[in-house]
């Protein structure tokens, strides 16, 4: 099932994805109509979610309001939930997945939403916290960092993650030291390349990911 599920959505791996909106939508809602989205995740060895949980609980009080974007199937809304966040707002592009993100309870709402289209649809300074987990790499410049800087209210945090093989292929450090200089948000936090999706047979050990917070200004 692993390898025709890679067969079936090639755009959304290793080194030929795709930052066509339309194309992640479709590979995305293909992948979770096999019925088996998250245990193949499971089975790759995914802990993205239970990750960037664990570190945005270090900056971020229980009671803040958080927008899970690129909710996928609310993995890590189940993983902010399982650590005593309530209000979760959860945005993504496939439907398949939203139904899915529903269905964990974690949310308080659900909505689908074209990331790649400007302005997101919320106000200025809405959130308290945008997690941003596992997708940057589907957006070809900062100006969704920038627009997520915008719904996050000053002294807000955005946690987000990026493959290392980005980050080091497309100098990404430069784009986000970018939005410092601009005077955006700073940088309370980083990692060095962990394991992203071990078990799948084009990351490996190959393409790993790296996780930060940055404090919104």
């Amino acid at each position: 099932m692993t390898n025709e599920i890679i067969d079936e959505t090639p755009e959304i791996w290793g080194k030929d994805y795709s930052t066509d909106s339309s194309t992640v939508e479709r590979d995305y809602d293909a992948f979770a109509a096999t019925g088996s989205y998250d245990e193949t995740f499971d089975e790759w060895g995914y802990v993205g979610p239970q990750t960037a949980a664990a570190i945005l609980r270090n900056y971020v009080p229980l009671e803040s309001r958080i927008l899970d974007a690129a909710c996928g199937s609310g993995l890590t809304g189940a993983a902010l939930n399982n650590l005593g966040y309530q209000r979760i707002e959860g945005i993504d592009i496939a439907t398949e997945l939203l139904a899915l993100a529903e269905e964990t309870g974690a949310y308080e709402r659900v909505q689908r939403v074209d990331m790649q289209s400007f302005p997101l649809p919320f106000d200025d300074g809405e959130f308290d916290t945008v997690n941003f987990i596992g997708a940057l790499t589907y957006f070809e410049t900062d100006q969704i960092l920038r627009e997520l800087c915008r719904i996050v209210r000053s002294g807000g945090h955005v946690v987000f993650s990026q493959r290392d093989d980005i980050m080091r292929d497309q100098n990404y450090g430069e784009r986000l030291e970018t939005l410092e200089r601009d005077g955006l948000w700073k940088r309370l936090f980083g990692t060095e390349p962990m394991p992203y999706l071990p078990n799948h047979p084009e990351y490996g050990e190959e393409i790993e990911v790296q996780y930060f917070v940055y404090e919104v200004l």
